[in-house]
């Protein structure tokens, strides 16, 4: 069964609350595989927002196992995320969490079709591009 618009299902059937609640949980894992990450204002933050929320539950169904720091950090940067390093953890600035939570989500992309003029995107959704076999 799909969904059609699953923020207006998940306030019909005040699933909003429930969704908050799994934020500790789906956090739990996450950082499971991204130890260098510290993820305590992140936690905070989802748990009374649902956005947030959602985007962790998605974030813990994708590959996070792997993922290197320094190009996190490089991410961050390029996608201009307030983050620093305390005590060997990334800190993601309180105003950049949701920034992060897209990226984390691959929802943040850029392109260049006018040089030296990249722009910036949110995607609505994540579906990959298959790779050309020529």
């Amino acid at each position: 069964m799909q969904i059609l618009r699953p923020i207006g299902f998940e306030y019909v059937a005040e699933l909003e609350e429930e969704v908050c609640k799994a934020a500790p949980k789906n956090v739990k894992a996450i950082s499971r595989d991204l130890p260098f990450v510290d993820f305590s204002q992140i936690e905070a933050y989802a748990t009374k927002h649902s956005r947030a929320a959602r985007s962790l539950a998605s974030i813990r169904g994708q590959r996070t196992k792997g993922i290197d720091p320094a190009r996190l950090q490089k991410a961050c940067e390029h996608f201009n995320v307030k983050a620093k390093t305390v005590n060997g953890k990334l800190v993601v600035d309180h105003g950049s969490i949701m920034d992060f939570l897209h990226l984390m989500d691959r929802r943040l992309y850029q392109v260049e079709l006018v040089k030296d003029s990249p722009e910036s995107y949110l995607a609505a959704s994540r579906s990959r591009i298959k790779e050309s076999r020529t």
